[in-house]
């Protein structure tokens, strides 16, 4: 079976990483400021923009949506904020709610998301 950290690490946190990028282009920022506060290449940021990278399409959980809106604000507020960190805190409450059990089964077929309780068990 594919972990869980495997399918956060390949799927989730770029995904994350993408939203994100997107919602700080969508507040204005150049992609080269997007780069620097999220640590990475201009063209890192054009691939998320252009979903060559990141394409499990997080922003329809609505709840991630909105945990990486609230980051993207704190960014354009000029908060100090650890991105990595506050990405790696809303993949873990996405796994722990088990919001990305059907990726995961889809994945792995021989995983039950019903009955599944590994990442509930994990993320707490």
């Amino acid at each position: 079976m594919r972990s869980p950290f495997y399918i956060a690490d390949r799927y989730l946190i770029p995904s994350l990483y993408r939203l994100l990028s997107v919602k700080l282009r969508e507040k204005g920022l150049l992609e080269l400021e997007i780069a620097r506060e999220l640590g990475v290449s201009a063209a890192a940021i054009s691939r998320y923009l252009r979903l060559k990278r990141g394409g499990l399409r997080v922003e329809e959980i609505g709840e991630a949506s909105k945990m990486v809106e609230d980051l993207a604000e704190s960014i354009v507020r000029g908060e100090r904020v650890n991105v990595d960190e506050e990405i790696h805190v809303i993949a873990s409450k996405l796994m722990a709610r088990k919001l990305l059990c059907d990726l995961h089964g889809s994945i792995y077929p021989r995983l039950d998301p019903a009955t599944c309780r590994v990442c509930s068990r994990i993320f707490r």
